[in-house]
């Protein structure tokens, strides 16, 4: 095992460097300031029980809800006509926002784990014996 040259250290240190550069641009889904909104948008359709009611025969009453997950509890909202492109919008936000995060975070690990075996390559080629 020889100690590494001059050029071969220098490559190390600079694919050492991009990789840490690298993650910086990977930042970029997270530091938007378009709000989000955790939840899931949908058509709830019930009955409501009433024997005479149109429902009773099928036609359920159909609402659009927003349903999200607080603490342990599901906890469902009322999203009115005017407001549920919007709310669709930001519901889509977070869950582009998640995945990024998971994408992220498994590169991330991939990149430490390659940054790691630069800086052990790095300490071996400059470790010199006695």
């Amino acid at each position: 095992m020889g100690i590494q040259t001059a050029p071969e250290l220098s490559q190390l240190r600079k694919r050492l460097i991009e990789l840490y550069r690298g993650s910086l641009n990977d930042l970029g889904p997270f530091l938007s300031d378009r709000p989000m909104v955790k939840g899931t948008v949908y058509l709830l359709r019930r009955k409501c029980a009433k024997p005479s009611c149109r429902c009773a025969r099928g036609e359920h009453h159909e609402t659009m809800v927003l349903t999200a997950s607080i603490g342990s509890k599901t906890r469902l909202w009322t999203i009115t006509e005017d407001r549920l492109d919007e709310i669709r919008q930001r519901t889509e936000q977070y869950r582009q926002f998640r995945r990024a995060r998971a994408r992220f975070l498994k590169e991330c690990g991939k990149r430490q784990a390659e940054m790691l075996r630069l800086i052990d390559a790095i300490a071996k080629a400059r470790t010199r014996q006695p």
